[in-house]
């Protein structure tokens, strides 16, 4: 009898172990900095300051072992600082409540107001070879609190080339516009007045499904700069002297170009 309670036992905690949220543990080049905020929105002095060697915390639905902190309506932010190489890197975080990724200061990707606490949200964020500085902000409203994320060097099979400037037509580029679109991704008036490529412009908003850096540095450049819906198709006039053709909207809402 009591070796069959054992038994039970062990089973039950394999199974507890299985259902548990899991994530790989992120990479770093040095520890995180962990600080507890008793409130739903960061604000004023952190009332813990802890570090740890990854990102994978499950608090539950208890107080967390940090003293002056409620069970619920807190917030916690993460900051580390890692190498990495030239590439694309594909971030896995598993928040519940929400979380905003922060590299060098610009958002990556936020699930406040989105309502998917505990789904796993896979971002590609472009990276220049050095040290980048990384931050994860943390929210818990109600019910469990955990947070785990990893990064995986994204390399495809088959990488695509890099955009390459659209060469003019027979009757040239229509002459560069005095100002360009400004859209929910930027202000183009740089990118349209210069003639260069719009992921030099490019600036993400954070929202749910909106395109990356490396979704709008594989399209093509930008040729007629104005105002319209992503992805959209049109017959457009693209060049001076030339029939109208099928363009596309870039994912930027800046323009279109030779589809």
């Amino acid at each position: 009898m009591k070796r069959t309670i054992l038994i039970l036992t062990a089973l039950l905690l394999v199974f507890a172990a299985a259902s548990a949220p899991q994530a790989a543990t992120a990479q770093s080049t040095s520890p995180w900095q962990v600080t507890y905020f008793n409130n739903p929105n960061w604000a004023g002095a952190p009332v813990y300051t802890e570090f740890a060697n990854a990102v994978a915390f499950n608090w539950g639905s208890d107080v967390p072992p940090v003293p002056g902190m409620p069970a619920q309506n807190w917030t916690a932010r993460l900051t580390t600082t890692s190498f990495f190489y030239a590439g694309n890197y594909n971030f896995q975080i598993i928040a519940d409540d929400a979380f905003v990724l922060y590299v060098n200061g610009a958002v990556m990707f936020n699930t406040l107001g989105l309502n998917i606490p505990g789904k796993p949200v896979n971002v590609v964020v472009p990276m220049t070879q050095g040290n980048q500085f990384i931050q994860i902000d943390f929210w818990q409203a109600t019910g469990p609190a955990y947070l785990y994320a990893s990064w995986s060097f994204d390399k495809p099979v088959n990488p695509p080339a890099p955009p390459t400037p659209v060469p003019p037509a027979a009757g040239g580029l229509f002459p560069p516009p005095s100002s360009g679109p400004v859209t929910q991704f930027g202000d183009y008036s740089r990118c349209a007045q210069q003639q260069i490529h719009q992921s030099n412009c490019f600036q993400s908003n954070g929202a749910w499904n909106a395109p990356n850096m490396g979704s709008i540095q594989m399209e093509p450049q930008i040729v007629l700069w104005q105002n319209c819906t992503a992805d959209q198709w049109q017959t457009r006039q693209l060049f001076p002297n030339q029939l109208a053709q099928s363009a596309k909207c870039s994912k930027s809402e800046a323009g279109w170009f030779p589809g």
